[in-house]
C-alpha cells in the first residue's frame, strides 16, 4: 500500500486560516456585544411554588406582610401563584404571603411596563424594556420560575401599556399598537407602521392618537382621534389579520361631537359589547342613550354601534392610574369618585360605590374594595356593605389604589408601591 505524502502548507494557506479564525472571533464578539444576554442577570426559582388555595371565607382581619417598589406596574401583576413586580431594570417574582423573592430577571435597560398574561395556561410574566427604538424589547418569563420563555423586538412607542384576555395581549402606545399570542408572534400592527408589507394597504385614517384599548376573543376596541376628526372615535378591529393579510375593521364611529373634553376610555369588552367611560365634557355623538349629560358608562355593540348609557358619579377626566379589573363575572372601574361595578357579559352597570379609592376584586364570593380606612367588604350582587376591615398600610393612600386578590392575600398598588396583606 502506497504511503500518502503529507500535505504541505503554504504560507498563503496559513494566512487565510488565521484570517478566518480572526473573523469568527470578531463575529462572535460582535454577536455577544449586541445580544440581550449581555447585561442580563437571571436568578431562577429552585422549585415551583405551591398552588394557591382559595379561602372559604374572607378573613376577619388582615395584617401587612410585605411591600416592594414597582414603577413598571400600575396595578398589581398577579400570576397563578406569584406576585410580579418591576422596578428599574429588574423583574421579581414574589411569594404572595411572605414577599420572599422566588426569582429575578435583570437587564441593564429601563423597564417600560411589566404584566402577567395567560395565567390559566402558560402563566407568563411579560417584561418590556426600552431601547433606542422605544419600548421594543419584550421578554417572556415563566411566572413560576423566572425561566426565559421567549422574546421579541419591534418598532414601538416610548410609552406602552399591556392589555390582555385569555387569548391575546395588546401592546398599546399613543401612536401604534400590536397584538401578540402566547408565543409572542404578532397578530396585527395598527396605527403608525413604518414599513407596510403591502403598500396598497395604506391606512384609511392618518395621524391617529390612540388613547385606550380593550380585548375580547378575536376582537379588540380602541378610542382614538385621527387627523381631521372633529371628535373622538371608537374603532373595533380583529386581533389577527384576515384571509387577505389585512387588518380587519368591524366598525369605526365618532362618539363625541368635538374634542373640548378629555378622551373617553374603553374600560371593558365582552363578546356582546364594549363599555366606555365618558367624563361628559364633550357632547356625546350620538346624543346619550338612556342617560343625561355628565360622566357616564356608554355601551356599544361588538361593531361599535351605541346601545345605551348610564350616568355615574365620576371625574370629567378619567383617572390616569385607574385600570379596570375583571373576574368572577364582574368588572370594576374607579371613576375618581366611585367604583362602578359592571356585569362582565352585558357590561351594564349593576351599582356604584361612592367614596372608594379604586377598583377591587372578589374573594370567597364577596367584593373587596379599597377605602380610606382599609377594605370595604361588599355583597357582589347588590353592593351592600357587609363590614369594613381596617388596614395598617405602609403609607397613607395618595391617588388611586388598585386592589387585587390572590388566594387569601390582598395585594394593593399605590403609586409605585405594591403592598400585600395576609390573614391576621
Amino acid at each position: 500500500m502506497a504511503r500518502v505524502k503529507p500535505e504541505r502548507r503554504r504560507p498563503i494557506d496559513l494566512a487565510v486560516t488565521a484570517i478566518i479564525v480572526v473573523l469568527v472571533a470578531v463575529s462572535g464578539l460582535i454577536a455577544w456585544l449586541v445580544s440581550p444576554v449581555r447585561g442580563t442577570t437571571s436568578v431562577q426559582a429552585q422549585s415551583t411554588p405551591p398552588k394557591v388555595e382559595q379561602p372559604a371565607a374572607v378573613p376577619g382581619s388582615f395584617a401587612p406582610r410585605w411591600h416592594a417598589a414597582s414603577d413598571a406596574t400600575v396595578t398589581p401583576a398577579i400570576a397563578a401563584s406569584v406576585v410580579v413586580t418591576g422596578n428599574g431594570g429588574t423583574v421579581t417574582g414574589h411569594d404572595p404571603a411572605s414577599g420572599a423573592e422566588l426569582w429575578s430577571y435583570r437587564r441593564d435597560l429601563d423597564l417600560c411596563v411589566v404584566g402577567t398574561a395567560w395565567t390559566a395556561s402558560t402563566d407568563l410574566a411579560l417584561a418590556v424594556y426600552r431601547n433606542s427604538r422605544g419600548c421594543s424589547e419584550v421578554t417572556a418569563l415563566d411566572a413560576k420560575t423566572g425561566a426565559r420563555k421567549g422574546a421579541r423586538t419591534s418598532d414601538a412607542d416610548d410609552q406602552l401599556r399591556l392589555v390582555s384576555d385569555y387569548g391575546y395581549v395588546i401592546a398599546q402606545g399613543p401612536r401604534r399598537l400590536e397584538t401578540w399570542g402566547s408565543n409572542l408572534v404578532r397578530g396585527i400592527e395598527y396605527g403608525r407602521v413604518e414599513a407596510r408589507v403591502r403598500p396598497e394597504d395604506e391606512a384609511k385614517r392618518k395621524d391617529c392618537v390612540i388613547y385606550s384599548s380593550a380585548i375580547s376573543g378575536d376582537r379588540m376596541s380602541v378610542t382614538e382621534r385621527c387627523a381631521d376628526d372633529p371628535g373622538y372615535r371608537l374603532t373595533v378591529l380583529g386581533v389577527l389579520l384576515d384571509d387577505d393579510e389585512r387588518v380587519e375593521q368591524y366598525g369605526s364611529t365618532l362618539i363625541t361631537g368635538d374634542v373640548s373634553g378629555p378622551p373617553p376610555v374603553v374600560i371593558a369588552m365582552s363578546s356582546s359589547g364594549i363599555a366606555v367611560y365618558d367624563g361628559g365634557a364633550s357632547p356625546a355623538e350620538p346624543p346619550a342613550l338612556g342617560g343625561d349629560s355628565g360622566p357616564s358608562i356608554r355601551r356599544f355593540d361588538s361593531e361599535g354601534v351605541a346601545t345605551g348609557s348610564n350616568t355615574v358619579s365620576g371625574d370629567a377626566t378619567p383617572p390616569s392610574g385607574s385600570v379596570p379589573l375583571d373576574g368572577n363575572g364582574i368588572v370594576t372601574y374607579w371613576t375618581g369618585k366611585s367604583t362602578v361595578v359592571l356585569d362582565g357579559q352585558s357590561l351594564k352597570p349593576i351599582y356604584q360605590v361612592p367614596g372608594t379609592l379604586g377598583p377591587g376584586q372578589v374573594m370567597a364570593g364577596q367584593l373587596l374594595l379599597p377605602s380610606t380606612a382599609g377594605i370595604s367588604v361588599r355583597d357582589v350582587a347588590g353592593g351592600r356593605e357587609i363590614r369594613s376591615i381596617p388596614l395598617a398600610r405602609n403609607a397613607p393612600p395618595d391617588g388611586v389604589v388598585s386592589l387585587r386578590v390572590l388566594g387569601d392575600v390582598v395585594v394593593e398598588q399605590r403609586g409605585t408601591t405594591v403592598e400585600a396583606f395576609g390573614p391576621a
